[in-house]
């Protein structure tokens, strides 16, 4: 699990330099690093689960499948890579640690499950601190563009809210990798008609950031994802997913030289400490 979420925290910084140094859209991202995953995921159920199976969860579960490949895929990964062509990596990692709060919200709202004092008070501390984080967390002067960027990576969280609701029932009636990697290949597929035509003068770094994106990140880190929360109990794993933020600020800084300001710091912290508080 260190190494997912080591992995999961340089995938910020390994996106963000696709976007910005490579020049890569926030599209064509999404699309080098999904299309890829998908074909291998679809041999893997091939081979472990067979395609008469397949298509009987595909049948009974098109529905839910469907939404989660939409939410997952698609809403997650688009919001996030087009919200880096605007703002920082570590800004983007810590909104995404919103991804608890928003989920809680939905929870209470979709399967009516009580959001207690505590929970609530979590909740609005980790406003407070994404406001901090959006207002001091950079430099920068606070544009249009800097604003919409954070508007757009809201989206991220939000649709990863979406997706937990969604799975939820999902992975309890089924097994849960034939349910993750079904999500990834449903929500691949409509990439495959916006991969960049110019592969061939990609530079090597950039063939090896997007292996360690589909690679890594995506097959690897949801793999060991599904078999932890086997194995694993849930705070536990929380715990652990805490110092993605850590991780995607200190990479960011080292690899990209992004700016560690007091703003961010604290920001940060209070934003952690809220989505701990509300979790707890």
């Amino acid at each position: 699990m260190l190494l997912v979420v080591l992995s999961w925290g340089i995938a910020f910084v390994a996106i963000k330099y696709l976007l910005e140094v490579q020049g890569f859209s926030a599209m064509g991202l999404t699309s080098l690093r999904y299309v890829p995953a998908a074909a291998i995921v679809l041999a893997i159920m091939l081979v472990f689960y067979g395609p008469k199976r397949m298509l009987a969860v595909w049948k009974k579960e098109w529905r839910g499948i469907s939404l989660y490949g939409i939410t997952g895929v698609l809403g997650y990964n688009l919001a996030l890579n087009f919200g880096e062509t605007r703002i920082a990596a570590g800004t983007a990692s810590l909104m995404v640690g919103l991804s608890p709060i928003f989920t809680l919200v939905a929870s209470n709202m979709v399967l009516r499950e009580k959001i207690t004092a505590r929970k609530l008070l979590g909740i609005i501390i980790s406003f407070i601190g994404l406001f901090a984080v959006v207002r001091w967390g950079t430099n920068d002067p606070i544009s249009f563009n800097y604003l919409w960027g954070v508007l757009i990576t809201l989206g991220a969280p939000i649709s990863w809210a979406i997706y937990t609701i969604v799975g939820k029932p999902m992975v309890g009636r089924e097994d849960p990798n034939l349910i993750t990697m079904s999500a990834i290949l449903w929500g691949s597929m409509p990439l495959v008609f916006f991969i960049p035509g110019n592969l061939a003068q990609l530079p090597a770094p950039a063939w090896w950031a997007l292996t360690f994106l589909t690679l890594v990140c995506t097959i690897f880190g949801f793999l060991v994802w599904s078999w932890a929360l086997k194995h694993t109990e849930a705070a536990r794993l929380g715990a652990v997913v805490y110092l993605i933020p850590l991780v995607t600020v200190l990479s960011g800084i080292f690899l990209l030289g992004e700016k560690l300001t007091a703003g961010l710091i604290l920001g940060g912290l209070i934003l952690i400490g809220g989505v701990v508080l509300a979790e707890t």
